[in-house]
């Protein structure tokens, strides 16, 4: 019989297991042999699953693995038992202390924090931001003000900010 390598590995009794539970499908055969159910989209153990020992670290050339540690650390990051997500850091990138994760808690808190559309083993989608509409542009205001202040400069200023607003501002239905 060809086993899978993990039931294998598990021993002579998760072989025997594996046996008995192939007639109900080959994962759920698996399963039972090693008595873990399957990770699922969503959870922690499917998130940190290859991740906890910095294995990432490990497909990354040694010097630039190195020097990513060194900056972290100097950064007063801890990285043990956690994983770096490129895609919620900041501008510091690996220096970001928040974007070194290890569950799907800090991906979702970063990524509410910083409104940031996330997609995968977590989804986030950040509702949209209410626009702030103002009556007349500062910028405007404050080059009419000016304006106005060279034919008259003993005008007050609160004055002229009112008559421009009511002047140049759009009329909106049910604003006088």
């Amino acid at each position: 019989m060809n086993y899978p390598l993990e039931v294998r590995s598990a021993g002579p009794e998760a072989m025997r297991t594996y046996e008995r539970a192939l007639p109900h499908g080959e994962r759920w055969a698996v399963m039972c042999a090693l008595q873990v159910a399957p990770g699922t989209l969503g959870s922690d153990r499917a998130f940190m699953e290859g991740r906890q020992g910095n294995q990432q670290l490990d497909t990354l050339p040694k010097r630039q693995a190195g020097y990513m540690v060194a900056e972290a650390r100097r950064a007063g990051i801890s990285i043990s038992g956690k994983h770096y997500c490129a895609g919620i850091a900041d501008k510091r990138g690996w220096c970001d202390p928040e974007a070194w994760v290890s569950s799907n808690d800090d991906v979702r808190r970063v990524a509410v924090k910083r409104r940031l559309h996330v997609e995968g083993n977590v989804k986030y989608d950040p509702p949209p931001v209410p626009v702030k509409r103002t009556v007349l542009a500062e910028s405007i205001i404050q080059d009419e003000i000016r304006k106005a202040r060279r034919t008259n400069p003993k005008a007050k200023v609160g004055e002229l900010r009112e008559r421009i607003i009511e002047q140049q501002a759009y009329k909106v239905k049910g604003r006088l």
